[in-house]
């Protein structure tokens, strides 16, 4: 990653922040989906996300009060109730202030909360003159920029390895921070290359196309999506809606999910940057699918030859 961090956190591991105070200002909400997502599920005795988020925690607030800005501010955005129940207490334990957002208000309620708290004390705590933003997956390019302008050092503490160039290139005061270096080694397990599965499917026992409209379907993702071995799911949904809409109770998922069931395709969730996403992988040996592709192609065939014999046609005229 970037040579900010080079093995194991030691006291001169972080970049140094200026004399004063500190303000860790946590989006938990991505920190605990992120940690989760890269835990062993093999081990039982290993740690939980809460107990690493406790670690990292910890970490920081001990490496900020060596720099001699001891944190005075201490904050972590999240819709608690959609989390573990453990989660407020924990953060509590640590001296953090857990402050609800509720996710059904926004979907980025944490992210504007953080940036608005961040704004507000540069104004009511002139005393905070280093920011420590800690999250799972996100860069705050912005808010650094800002805290950055007003004279404030920002430290972002996160996972996404293509964040640190973004963050460092658009901020002169701001530093990335791999969090993975807070924490023990072997905590998390390796992280997945962008694009491999995460569970990996099979096709369904062969049958027959439950409805005549899924032949439709099958014959739209032919015309238009053919040509890959694998097709993004929301592209898809969106041409199934444009080319059939909702027939007789049939909507794109509906369809989908008939393809699935008779063994005509099937999803894969695949890993990507900075959200995961989901393809369709249609199964080339399925009668349906073999019919529908004979029907498409033959028919372009026959157009193809109709254009190229007129010679003969056109000399009869």
């Amino acid at each position: 990653m970037s040579d900010l961090l080079d093995g194991a956190p030691d006291g001169d591991a972080l970049p140094p922040a200026a004399a004063g105070q500190a303000a860790v200002l946590i989006d938990y909400a991505s920190l605990h989906h992120y940690l989760k997502g890269r835990l062993d599920a093999r081990r039982t005795d290993g740690p939980s996300a809460l107990d690493l988020t406790a670690g990292l925690i910890a970490g920081l607030r001990d490496h900020l009060a060596a720099q001699g800005t001891p944190v005075t501010v201490a904050r972590a955005y999240a819709d608690f109730a959609a989390l573990d129940e453990r989660a407020q207490h924990d953060l509590y334990a640590l001296g953090v202030e857990p402050v609800f957002v509720p996710g059904s208000v926004h979907r980025n309620g944490p992210d504007l909360q953080l940036a608005y708290d961040a704004a507000a004390a540069l104004h009511a705590q002139p005393d905070v003159t280093a920011f420590a933003l800690v999250s799972g997956d996100r860069d705050y390019v912005p808010v650094v920029q800002g805290l950055a302008a007003a004279g404030r050092h920002a430290l972002v503490v996160g996972f996404k390895e293509p964040l640190a160039a973004t963050v460092l290139a658009h901020t002169g005061a701001g530093h990335y921070v791999d969090g993975a270096t807070l924490l023990p080694d072997g905590a998390l397990v390796p992280e997945a290359e962008i694009g491999t599965p995460i569970e990996v499917t099979v096709f369904a026992e062969t049958q027959d196309p439950a409805y005549e409209i899924d032949y439709d379907a099958l014959e739209v993702i032919e015309k238009f999506f053919g040509q890959y071995d694998e097709i993004y799911l929301t592209p898809l949904l969106r041409r199934l809606s444009d080319e059939i809409g909702e027939v007789d109770d049939h909507d794109p998922k509906s369809l989908v999910a008939d393809l699935e069931e008779c063994g005509a395709a099937r999803l894969e969730r695949r890993r990507g940057m900075p959200y995961d996403y989901t393809v369709l992988i249609v199964n080339p040996e399925h009668p349906a699918v073999l019919e529908v592709r004979e029907e498409v192609h033959g028919a372009a065939v026959r157009a193809d030859a109709d254009d190229g014999l007129p010679f003969e046609d056109a000399a009869e005229m």
